[in-house]
């Protein structure tokens, strides 16, 4: 009896994770020191990641976006970028294969310590991980009968293109400074046809401004974007690499030029059948087998949602005219993946700012959510990644609270795991003992197939078909079958 090897190739699609704190102190004493912190933002950005053996080493930047006041009680905007480094680790991370990072940052923390501010974020790094892996198999054994099954598994290819997009936006005259700027890119929108993928979605600009009278104005600007891809399966994110804005003066007031620098990633996913032996049954010999399995994580699909996140906050004592609302960290609670829906739960926290008779006040609450997107890939048993993005902040005071509302824009991948078992190696075992002619009666046992009752009496599979011409499986518990014996 002799025994073939080769190899099977299996497409890696993992997600790894780890947390990180990120801290930094930030002197203000040149900068007339720090009085009262109104609010703080914080976002990660991936500056790149090596892959090693068994782990990734990520290195990136915390944007912290600070408001407060000094000590004469003006009003300061901070943006400060710390470093970070940190090592994900994942069994099968390796070289020669690519990844993908994601970023939350469920909590952050500015806290005032003499002339500086101490500055904390709670990092939750996702890898998602693309490669590939051989296995060896059994593709071939004389003097044996063998069972073989299709198994279909998925690469990822990851790309990047970067889109330089810009915008002036009038602000009208009396601007005396920018005192705070950030900038979110949103997908809205996926489209798919014979043709290919338009992914389409805006970038949203926020900007705090001082006027003459040194009251707080916002500014919201949005600048559109739209890139075709060739058809195919695929899931996309866009990420802000670099943005800049630059206050210009004219004729006829102020003018605000913003220029960003947009990463639209593409993930393309490519299928590959194989055919793997998962049974075999011997002629003259019985066969050990050493089966192995195999689990691929792939991907289902992606879809876009806009919801509306509303509630109240509680303001402090004292407050009137609500100046701005910022938006605090949020958190995933919970997912779930039923037929046809994805139920998404969290909370956000935001901050409303206003004013008081002695200046700026502020309270933070936290408004919960749970909203229930249609979803037609969607069904039990499936894993979903979902990744949020609040914007378009509003509050209307209404006396002891602020009625606060959002928009959450929500992006949902799935995925399934597909399970493969396959013969990683076997051996001649014992001869199969000769028997008296006759015929023999089997009943069989709940969950048997054709081929476990062969190997179980010694007989080749297709001398059981043969002599059970009406047999199917699955085959029912207790089911009469002939067993013919040749002498």
């Amino acid at each position: 009896m002799e025994i073939e090897y080769g190899q099977m190739r299996i497409g890696v699609n993992e997600k790894y994770a780890e947390e990180l704190l990120v801290e930094t102190r930030v002197d203000t004493a040149e900068r007339g020191g720090a009085e009262k912190v109104l609010s703080l933002e914080a976002e990660a950005k991936a500056v790149g990641a090596e892959l090693l053996d068994g782990e990734a080493e990520v290195s990136g930047k915390v944007n912290y976006r600070l408001l407060y006041l000094d000590r004469q009680g003006r009003l300061c905007g901070l943006d400060y970028f710390k470093d970070f480094k940190c090592r994900v680790k994942g069994a099968k991370i390796a070289p020669n294969g690519r990844c993908a990072l994601d970023f939350s940052l469920p909590e952050a923390e500015a806290r005032i310590d003499g002339d500086g501010i101490e500055l904390s974020a709670m990092l939750d790094i996702s890898l998602r991980y693309f490669g590939e892996e051989e296995r060896r198999t059994v593709t071939a054994v004389t003097e044996a009968e063998s069972l073989r099954k299709e198994f279909v598994t998925r690469t990822g290819k990851r790309s990047e293109r970067i889109l330089d997009l810009e915008k002036v936006a009038d602000v009208g005259p009396g601007v005396k400074k920018i005192v705070l700027f950030g900038v979110d890119a949103v997908p809205t929108r996926i489209a798919k046809d014979e043709s290919g993928t338009e992914l389409s979605g805006e970038v949203r600009a926020n900007v705090l401004y001082l006027n003459e009278a040194d009251e707080v104005v916002e500014l919201t600007t949005t600048i559109p974007f739209a890139e075709i891809f060739d058809a195919g399966d695929c899931e996309y994110g866009v990420t802000v690499k670099n943005s800049r804005i630059v206050l210009t003066d004219d004729e006829e007031g102020n003018a605000v030029e913003v220029e960003v620098a947009l990463a639209v990633e593409e993930i393309r996913y490519e299928e590959h059948a194989q055919s793997v032996l998962t049974a075999l049954c011997g002629e003259t010999h019985r066969i050990a087998e050493e089966l192995e399995e195999c689990r691929c994580r792939r991907f289902v699909g992606q879809s876009l949602w806009e919801e509306t996140l509303a509630g109240e906050i509680p303001l402090g004592e004292g407050a009137g005219y609500i100046a701005f609302v910022r938006p605090g960290c949020h958190a995933i609670a919970g997912v779930s993946v039923s037929d046809g829906q994805v139920k998404v739960e969290g909370v956000a926290a935001i901050r409303v700012v206003y004013l008081t008779d002695e200046g700026y006040g502020c309270s933070q609450g936290e408004l919960p959510f749970a909203f229930t997107l249609p979803f037609a890939e969607a069904k039990s048993g499936l894993e979903a990644e979902v990744s949020l993005r609040l914007t378009s902040f509003k509050a209307v005071s209404n006396g002891e609270n602020a009625s606060v509302t959002a928009k959450i824009d929500i992006a949902v991948s799935l995925y399934e795991e597909e399970v493969c078992r396959y013969l990683s190696d076997a051996a001649e075992g014992d001869p199969i003992p000769e028997s008296e002619a006759g015929i023999s009666v089997y009943f069989a046992e709940k969950g048997e197939d054709v081929w476990q009752i062969a190997k179980a009496m010694g007989v080749l599979p297709s001398a059981l078909v043969k002599a059970n011409p009406f047999l199917e499986e699955p085959i029912v518990e207790n089911k009469k079958v002939l067993i013919f014996r040749n002498k």
